[in-house]
């Protein structure tokens, strides 16, 4: 793990934060979907709203999150500069537009919509992970070996989420043209996006942030070693066996799922051990971000894994609901609170005349009760969400309100931290012209 970070290789400000600012937009625009479609998008994973609101989550919010962290980690933690600052920030507009028309693409249902957005986001999220993998294969910080094999494994996971996704429109902009088992390659390109992209990466900079933002001590070794690569290695089977036919589909399935269940229970039941034992006693509201990833990744899993759990009314949206609301937006929701405030800081004592004496501390650019006051909000649209997939008629509306309070809470917290940049960038800029008069 590496403890110290470098600064020699940082992308423009604007590159990281551009990714990182949208995030929280989209997740309100799924809430905002959800708010207006009501129970009927609750009936099932394959409504029209929700398979919108789960792309303008999974696509606008939770991808748009991790690539933007990857652009600042892979400088700083790994010591590699990440090249062609202008080709991500147009894969950055690409991949915003691209997910706004694949939403309305499955809400309308129009070929030319689907066809629209493969076209936008094909090339964007291929040229990302070109732009990130280019700078992996460079030499890297000793210390960071573990993150940089672990996202490195979840880069080649969306690639293959990006080549299935891509399948998949192009069935429904050019029906007929490429017949495919769309059932199964959905259930493919759902594993692959969640487990595979979301979930190795988010283990794999678990590994640096929490001990390094939450003060713990390390993971095991032979986890940081070797479980992205098991997991990635068991989705490839799992991949193959799922087409199998038969009983041997069933029996390597069940196999592999346990399997995948077992580590990714392993990562969680030792990330709780971590910050159980923290050096900081006080749990913070990141603290308690990274304890309802973690609660509900470990649900996750015991729901996954249960006999009943496929054939069972409302187990597919309670697993989407854990793993991509519960686990990686909690997780991504906790980190923003301390990448973005650090950004703002670093560049502010970088180019503010003072340096650090002049510009706030980190911690206090976003204030503590606003950031508990979004876990607040953010842990009962959960439990909401969860509770809509059972009772919809009851809960959807409810759930889906909550969800985007606790969006627009982000969106005004982390908004606050821009506010201080500006602050002090005009203030300085005042200094400077009375003293050239």
């Amino acid at each position: 793990m590496q403890r110290s970070l470098t600064f020699s290789h940082n992308p423009p400000l604007s590159l990281p934060l551009r990714f990182l600012l949208c995030a929280p937009v989209f997740a309100l625009l799924a809430g905002a979907l959800l708010l207006w479609a009501g129970p009927a998008a609750f009936a099932s994973r394959w409504t029209s709203a929700m398979l919108a609101a789960t792309h303008l989550l999974t696509l606008g919010c939770l991808c748009m999150a991790m690539l933007g962290s990857l652009l600042q980690i892979l400088p700083s933690v790994a010591g590699v500069p990440i090249g062609r600052h202008r080709a991500g920030a147009a894969a950055h507009a690409a991949l915003c537009a691209g997910a706004v028309t694949l939403a309305a693409a499955f809400l309308l249902e129009r070929p030319l919509l689907f066809a629209a957005a493969l076209v936008l986001l094909a090339p964007a999220l291929f040229g990302l992970v070109g732009l990130c993998a280019a700078a992996l294969w460079q030499r890297h910080a000793e210390g960071a070996t573990s993150m940089v094999a672990a996202t490195r494994t979840a880069l080649a996971a969306l690639a293959v989420t990006t080549v299935l996704g891509a399948l998949l429109a192009s069935q429904f902009a050019w029906p007929g043209t490429l017949p495919l088992p769309l059932l199964h390659v959905t259930d493919v390109h759902a594993a692959w996006g969640l487990l595979g992209w979301t979930g190795l990466l988010i283990v794999g900079v678990a590994y640096q942030v929490v001990p390094m933002f939450q003060v713990t001590a390390l993971y095991p070794g032979w986890m940081t070693r070797s479980l992205t690569p098991w997991l990635f290695i068991l989705l490839v089977v799992l991949s193959v066996a799922s087409g199998l036919p038969g009983r041997a589909a069933r029996a390597f399935t069940h196999s592999g799922t346990l399997a995948a269940a077992a580590g990714f229970t392993a990562f969680g039941l030792a990330t709780c051990m971590l910050l159980v034992r923290r050096k900081r006693p006080k749990a913070e509201a990141t603290t308690l971000f990274w304890y309802a990833a973690i609660a509900s990744l470990l649900a996750a899993c015991v729901l996954g894994v249960l006999p009943a759990a496929p054939s069972a009314t409302g187990t597919p949206l309670l697993l989407g609901v854990l793993l991509v609301a519960g686990f990686a937006f909690s997780a991504i929701n906790g980190m923003l609170y301390k990448i973005v405030p650090f950004l703002v800081w670093y560049h502010l004592q970088n180019t503010v005349e003072g340096g650090c004496r002049s510009v706030p501390s980190v911690t206090s650019m976003i204030p503590a009760p606003w950031v508990q006051r979004q876990f607040h909000t953010h842990a009962a649209a959960l439990v909401l969400l969860l509770g809509a997939c059972v009772r919809p008629e009851m809960l959807a509306r409810p759930a889906a309100a909550m969800f985007c309070l606790s969006a627009c809470l982000l969106c005004i917290n982390l908004a606050h931290a821009l506010r201080v940049h500006a602050r002090l960038r005009r203030r300085d800029d005042a200094v400077a012209i009375l003293r050239s008069a």
